[in-house]
């Protein structure tokens, strides 16, 4: 097993682009792995990217049995009635 590519926190933000702030959120509810380095003298966090190898078994195609079919039209109706609830909601609320 080959070692993890190490990334700093602003490198992996471009290149994913998301912002920096994310990128710490995401380490912090455990999604990326983080790994403390010293260097000079001060402590630098990086994120450990898995090896290709680690990712193409973590991939996976999706089996058709999974995929759920949407009806659009259906869905849409849905919330086209919501949204005309809500505006007759609204418009009470500025003439009240």
């Amino acid at each position: 097993m080959e070692s993890p590519e190490l990334i700093t926190f602003q490198k992996y933000a471009a290149k994913h682009r998301i912002s920096i702030h994310s990128v710490i959120k995401k380490t912090m509810n455990g999604e990326l792995k983080t790994v403390v380095r010293e260097e000079n003298g001060k402590e630098v966090t990086y994120i450990a990217l898995p090896s290709s190898a680690e990712v193409k078994q973590t991939t996976s195609k999706p089996s058709t049995e999974d995929t759920v079919e949407i009806d659009y039209k259906k869905e849409y109706e849905a919330l086209h009635k919501e949204y005309l609830i809500l505006k007759t909601k609204y418009e009470k609320l500025l003439g009240a």
